[in-house]
């Protein structure tokens, strides 16, 4: 009689434990960022101090979604189905983070401006690759799924520009 009880029992404790365990949101990255500040140090949480290569997949449409705007994630995605189709190189050939296909990257400096807009906003990035200063700027936007990439500014052209055919 002890042996059918202890299953029994068994169960009991995982149906409790099922019932009373706190509610986890769907997923981390669809929740997206709260802060324009969050987003920087995710994203360049990827880069700094680490070898190339270990930056964000820019190859993975879910990845793309959650840093960029949808319509600038659509000019990325659709760029690579096109690039992939030719047997092509994408137009985006590089990493846009770091404006580069290789890096070497230390310490990143973030600063989020002040905006008269609360749903946008600039951000500067500043890093040495390789020994080479760069001081990117980043157009933010808040949208459905918190703060993303609205644009890339590399100071001698935009990630939004490269697109245009």
């Amino acid at each position: 009689m002890l042996r059918a009880f202890k299953p029994i029992c068994l169960l009991a404790a995982f149906v409790i434990v099922a019932c009373t365990a706190p509610e986890r949101p769907a997923d981390a990255e669809e929740a997206g960022f709260a802060s324009p500040q969050a987003l920087l140090d995710d994203l360049y949480g990827h880069y700094a101090e680490k070898p190339a290569g270990s930056g964000v997949d820019l190859a993975d449409n879910k990845v793309i979604e959650t840093y960029f705007t949808p319509e600038l994630a659509k000019l990325i995605e659709d760029d690579a189905t096109v690039a992939a189709a030719k047997g092509d190189v994408p137009t985006l050939d590089g990493d846009p983070f770091v404006d580069a296909q290789d890096w070497e990257i230390g310490k990143i400096e973030t600063a989020v401006g002040k905006s008269s807009d609360p749903e946008k906003t600039e951000a500067h990035v500043r890093f040495t690759n390789y020994g080479e200063a760069k001081d990117l700027k980043l157009s933010l936007v808040k949208g459905a799924k918190g703060w993303q990439i609205a644009d890339i500014d590399w100071g001698y052209d935009k990630l939004s520009n490269i697109f245009a055919h």
